[in-house]
């Protein structure tokens, strides 16, 4: 049901009622919102260059070292694997703002942040190219909330506004429709089932199954599960679709290097279990996005970035 309340509520405060307008967390005013807040789910069907969806799935603060070791990350025999893929820093949130908006934009903390409304980001250029677009967040208790939920069972930490790449962004969270395309998982899977999967999706498990509060062992099985029935879903797979699964960051210690996969229907069978070695990074995914739909650029790190295509 659409809330026009808050449409409108949106339309006369502007930025200042930006982050401030779904941020409840009391089951009464949770379930409210789950029955009003407005949800969209747009489609396209804009032909790209190499691919004609994108979905980028990310896990949590694992190196290259560990995580090729790990038997339950085999996607790598599905796709290609990116052996020289270096996050940009630490810890995660300016890392999720720069694959969003070609740079971290000064964030260097995972502390709640607010972007002018004046900066761009990625779905500024995929909606002026027409590219549909929506985020799915394991655990985000409705649509458009901007806060950080727990589990209501154990009270550990589910899903985190800081995984979330748009949720720093005033030009996304202070608008109603944009806000309405992120997205929890219950709306993945109903999106799925009735073929209304946007173009470009971003997608991030809750803090158990990234690994951030478990491990790379139950990451790597998680992603294992989530993502093999996707691969045989034409809803998902159908067509030219290219889904990377990669990791926010590595350790503190090391450089940063860490585990990129290109999997899906887009990666032709001839490269499945092949390596490539190019210099690649989070700008990078904005950068092949950009030119895979010739949506120009957002002028920051993207512009020098290379791609994977």
């Amino acid at each position: 049901m659409v809330n026009l309340f808050n449409i409108a509520l949106v339309g006369l405060l502007g930025s200042a009622a930006a982050q401030t307008q779904y941020t409840s967390t009391g089951s009464a005013a949770v379930a409210a919102a789950r029955a009003t807040a407005l949800t969209l789910s747009p489609t396209s069907n804009v032909v790209g260059r190499t691919f004609d969806r994108f979905v980028q799935i990310w896990l949590e603060n694992v190196d290259y070292v560990d995580a090729i070791a790990d038997r339950m990350l085999s996607l790598a025999t599905q796709g290609i694997s990116l052996t020289n893929y270096i996050a940009r820093t630490h810890p995660s949130q300016p890392n999720y703002v720069a694959v969003a908006g070609g740079t971290r934009h000064d964030i260097t903390d995972n502390n709640f942040q607010r972007l002018s409304s004046s900066i761009k980001s990625v779905v500024d250029i995929l909606e002026d190219g027409g590219v549909s677009w929506s985020i799915y967040q394991e655990d985000m208790p409705y649509s458009g909330f901007q806060g950080n939920y727990k589990n209501q069972l154990t009270g550990a930490d589910a899903y985190v506004r800081k995984h979330n790449p748009l949720m720093s962004f005033d030009s996304v969270t202070g608008s109603a429709t944009r806000s309405a395309k992120c997205k929890n998982f219950t709306m993945f899977e109903r999106d799925l089932a009735t073929n209304k999967l946007p173009q470009w999706m971003f997608i991030t498990p809750n803090m158990t199954n990234s690994g951030h509060d478990t491990s790379l062992n139950f990451a790597g099985k998680w992603a294992r599960n989530f993502i093999t029935p996707l691969l045989s879903n034409s809803n998902f797979n159908g067509g030219r679709t290219l889904v990377m699964l990669t990791f926010d960051e590595g350790s503190y210690e090391r450089n940063n290097q860490v585990y990129a996969v290109l999997m899906g229907s887009a990666v032709p069978s001839s490269r499945k279990g092949t390596t490539n070695s190019t210099s690649y990074g989070h700008y990078s995914v904005l950068k092949t996005v950009e030119l895979n739909w010739n949506l120009g650029n957002l002028g920051q790190n993207d512009v020098s970035a290379n791609a994977f295509f």
